[in-house]
């Protein structure tokens, strides 16, 4: 493995959120479910300065990503839907991270372990309404909000 750790990790110095649809063959304006991508940014004692994940240009393949555990920074995180998605506002319990863990138990603590820097939230049904929705994601640590992250606008079909 080529990578190597620009030093100790401190800590998180920003989160970012993007929607990526998985579209069928359905026409373009129709999504059918989509993943939501979490990103976050580390801090390190060695460069002191923020160090992203993701490279922004290659011309090939991109290297290995490295996986860090935010859990240690970030302890719940709740989701919340623009306008409702069906009677929700709020659509942490209808998302599952990798499609394997519940946002939920993520959030009570029984899951802890499994939220790495990188990865995508997907919902879990579709709306009852199809129209377009943004969604708003409010990590926290210790009760108190550390970082907020919102999506655009994306047309989800309920077909």
């Amino acid at each position: 493995d080529s990578y190597s750790s620009p030093g100790r990790l401190i800590g998180i110095s920003g989160i970012h959120t993007e929607t990526r649809p998985l579209r069928s063959n359905q026409p373009s304006s129709h999504i059918d479910s989509f993943g939501i991508q979490m990103v976050v940014d580390f801090l390190f004692a060695q460069q002191e300065a923020k160090w992203s994940l993701i490279n922004t240009a290659y011309a090939c393949s991109p290297p290995p990503r490295p996986r860090h555990d935010a859990s240690q920074y970030i302890d719940s995180i709740k989701v919340f839907s623009e306008p409702n998605y069906g009677s929700l506002s709020e659509i942490t319990p209808l998302l599952s991270y990798e499609q394997s863990m519940d946002l939920s138990d993520f959030n009570s603590s029984q899951e802890k372990g499994m939220l790495e820097a990188y990865g995508f939230f997907h919902l879990k049904q579709k709306p009852i309404i199809a129209k377009d929705y943004s969604f708003s994601f409010y990590y926290y640590k210790d009760g108190a909000i550390i970082d907020s992250s919102f999506t655009k606008k994306y047309f989800i079909s309920n077909q």
